[in-house]
């Protein structure tokens, strides 16, 4: 094996596309596993009503679009054929992306650029491979000429990441039926399914493509929470102390 798994999320019908990734795929010497996309937009009620807790959404989460849904149901669908057939990593990209010239020594199974190298099977790590805006200064893992590091602040987006096995399978467990979107990445971390880290300089970015999306035209406003006054004095801390002693920008790769 030369590489691990590198799954990309595309809808069946968005031929475009499909053909924009595997011209891009193909000069990086990637062999892709192709995923179909599922469509929340067109699936009847009753196909949703199985698949997505509506009622448990709106609790703890808020209301979600036909859109979410569906492409929040795409990554749990390859969590689960990655749990079905022991995939011990992969990454994860979807088709409006681009990547960095270094991309594929990212996906090796070994050596100074493998992220399989930094995290076994067994442990339930996710690596963002887009942007995350800060990252702690302390305990950098060093790969190649990269770094990965834990991540300050917000992390989101389903564009590119890396998964463990053992990610995977809690993800799937906790989150099927679908009752919150797939990139909440900080609550999953909170929940125990996981532990976030981020790749910088970043390996993927959002394309033009990104900005008309097949899957998700529509996202519709989470649920904000009243602050407490343990919320403010945290915000307090983080600002006066945690980011100006502990934390550090990072760069924004874009090609």
């Amino acid at each position: 094996m030369d590489q691990i798994p590198c799954f990309v999320v595309n809808l069946a019908t968005a031929l475009e596309r499909r053909s924009a990734m595997e011209a891009l795929l193909s000069r990086h010497g990637i062999r892709p596993t192709w995923f179909d996309a599922v469509d929340g937009r067109v699936m009847s009620g009753d196909a949703l009503a199985r698949c997505f807790d509506a009622r448990r959404a709106d609790i703890a989460y808020g209301p979600m679009s036909r859109g979410e849904i569906g492409t929040s149901l795409s990554h749990l669908e390859i969590y689960r054929r990655m749990v079905e057939q022991e995939v011990p990593c992969a990454v994860i990209l979807e088709d409006d992306v681009l990547l960095a010239d270094d991309f594929r020594d990212l996906l090796a199974p070994e050596g100074a650029q493998s992220l399989a190298a930094a995290f076994g099977p067994d442990d339930p790590v996710m690596v963002q491979m887009t942007h995350v805006a800060r990252g702690y200064r302390q305990g950098a893992i060093a790969l190649g000429s990269r770094q990965i590091v834990r991540p300050h602040g917000g992390v989101w987006l389903t564009s590119g990441y890396f998964l463990t096995l053992a990610a995977a399978r809690n993800l799937l467990r906790a989150m099927y039926p679908v009752w919150m979107v797939a990139d909440h990445w900080r609550y999953f971390e909170r929940e125990g399914l996981l532990r976030l880290y981020a790749l910088t300089p970043n390996a993927v970015w959002e394309s033009q493509l990104s900005q008309v999306s097949d899957i998700a035209p529509e996202r519709s406003a989470r649920r904000k929470d009243k602050k407490t006054i343990v919320d403010r004095l945290g915000r307090l801390l983080d600002t006066t102390i945690v980011r100006p002693l502990l934390v550090r920008e990072l760069r924004h790769f874009r090609g």
